[in-house]
């Protein structure tokens, strides 16, 4: 037997044991089970591989990640039980009505994402990419202590040699500069360009670096963006580091790329400084490793948790309506949690409690059963749901999907508003008094095998002035009919409805 007949042998008999696995033991959707079967048999090897890469049952946390989440979780956990003690027990006390209304995504939120409610004391939102870089320039140089950068993308254009020499600059003054990217999504960006942050005394690392090695991690990525400066100022939404954000989508003016991102101060920024040196630890590698407990006492020293827990406490008893605090809830997600999908989870309670209207901005919109399922049921129940996607697309197979998605939707009641441009936003906006901005899209790389962050805010105000941006947005767009869609060439048909039957492997 030839070397060819027995690699076809063993290739085909691995190809069966995953398809009898799909068939019986895959527990999601059948959906995902009818994409995973297809690309099985159509593509036998390439679709085992693309099994073990994409499917998010191969991937294991490195040793580093859980170590650090472990010594982190020690200090936080007892905090979070007392919350959780006190919510339950005082809940006719607190005096915020949009957490009464939606006490079960709090208390969901705690229980499914360990998310402490944290508050805010100032937030200011950015839709432009030109006034939010610039903003983040300003609190850049401004830092004494330290600046914990972390981005998907960042490229090696004019806005992000602008931030480079900003960090290299706050480095040399002895500033602790730390920047984390992601290996994938900063691909295009050169080695060293990064290793002058190293030079000038900081450090920058990759998030999951493909190697040979490790193959497993290529699909997993961090997809976050978050920022915290001296413990003081945060940012975190849908932003990278690229001149597109301020250019448009290819830096063509005529494709305006809308964002949105938050600028940050209060004690949710512990939420967010915990989300990063869980990712910094879980990349740190070599003479850069951290221990699990490098840095964490400095910043979560056990006596401002007590302090700051009992305030927080008061703050929930006390919280007036206007006031410029806010109580919010900083969810993280990724394949490494034990439910993968608590942001997802999240955003489709938001979606079952509403009682009015949800509005929801994204640049992906490929939804698994369970949301598509939500969104419908929503509509039928006479909520007023509107979707906004953009008008031009920066993927075609992506675009290709989400528009048979859109088609099929469309009769249920949902409204799909096209901008006319790229839109980048990720919003939900419930009843006008309920809002999650984040970085985390409408697709099943999101809501399963990215590393995600969202936050979520329990203000009818702050809900309110989003739910506007929502509505100044949509003057701008054109309401998507299932009439017009229709009228599409059959090969165009065609083709969105083969992309859609894939899109839950995109």
């Amino acid at each position: 037997m030839t070397f060819f007949n027995i690699f076809t042998l063993v290739a085909n008999t691995l190809n069966l044991i995953f398809i009898i696995f799909v068939l019986f033991f895959f527990r999601k959707e059948s959906g995902r089970r009818f994409a995973w079967l297809l690309a099985l048999v159509f593509l036998p090897v390439v679709g085992m591989v693309l099994y073990i890469l994409c499917s998010g049952h191969f991937f294991t946390s490195t040793r580093k990640m859980e170590k650090i989440r472990k010594y982190i979780f020690s200090i936080t956990d007892p905090f979070l039980h007392q919350q959780k003690e006190f919510y339950i027990e005082n809940k006719d006390k607190i005096n915020n009505p949009c957490i009464k209304d939606y006490d079960d995504i709090v208390i969901m939120n705690m229980l499914n994402a360990n998310s402490n409610i944290t508050f805010t004391d100032s937030t200011e939102i950015y839709t432009s990419g030109h006034d939010m870089f610039e903003q983040l320039c300003k609190d850049l140089l401004e830092a004494k202590d330290f600046i914990y950068m972390q981005f998907f993308i960042f490229h090696n254009d004019e806005i992000g040699k602008k931030l480079m020499d900003i960090l290299c600059k706050k480095a040399k003054e002895g500033v602790d500069v730390k920047l984390l990217y992601d290996d994938v999504g900063s691909i295009l960006t050169p080695l060293f360009f990064f290793s002058k942050l190293d030079l000038a005394g900081g450090q920058s690392l990759p998030f999951f670096p493909v190697k040979i090695g490790a193959p497993l991690t290529l699909n997993f990525r961090n997809h976050r963006k978050n920022v915290i400066i001296d413990g003081k100022i945060g940012y975190l939404g849908g932003m990278n580091v690229g001149d597109e954000y301020i250019i448009g989508l290819r830096k063509k003016p005529e494709y305006p790329w809308r964002d949105t991102h938050l600028r940050l101060t209060g004690n949710c920024l512990l939420s967010m400084l915990e989300i990063f040196l869980i990712d910094w630890q879980s990349s740190a590698f070599g003479k850069k490793a951290l221990k699990a407990t490098d840095n964490v006492p400095q910043y979560y020293p056990i006596e401002r948790f007590e302090k700051l827990n009992k305030q927080i406490l008061e703050d929930l008893k006390n919280d007036i309506p206007g006031d410029n605090k806010i109580p919010t809830q900083v969810i993280a997600s990724g394949p490494n949690d034990m439910y993968k999908s608590e942001i997802r989870d999240m955003m489709i309670r938001m979606i079952m409690d509403a009682k009015e209207s949800i509005f929801i901005q994204t640049p992906y919109f490929t939804p698994d059963e369970a949301f598509s399922s939500a969104l419908k049921i929503a509509a039928l129940s006479g909520k007023d749901v509107r979707i906004m996607v953009p008008g031009k697309w920066d993927k075609v197979y992506v675009k290709a999907a989400a528009l048979e998605f859109i088609r099929q939707m469309i009769p249920y009641g949902v409204k799909f508003y096209a901008y006319p441009g790229f839109i980048h936003s990720k919003t939900l906006v419930i009843d006008k008094k309920l809002v999650t901005i984040g970085t985390t899209n409408i697709d099943t790389r999101s809501f399963e095998l990215h590393f995600e962050m969202n936050i979520i805010f329990y203000d009818e105000t702050f809900a309110n002035k989003n739910a506007e941006i929502f509505l100044d947005d949509q003057k701008k767009c054109t309401l998507m009919e299932k009439e017009v869609l229709d009228k599409s060439s059959f090969l165009k048909r065609t083709i969105w409805g083969f992309c859609k039957l894939f899109s839950p492997l995109m």
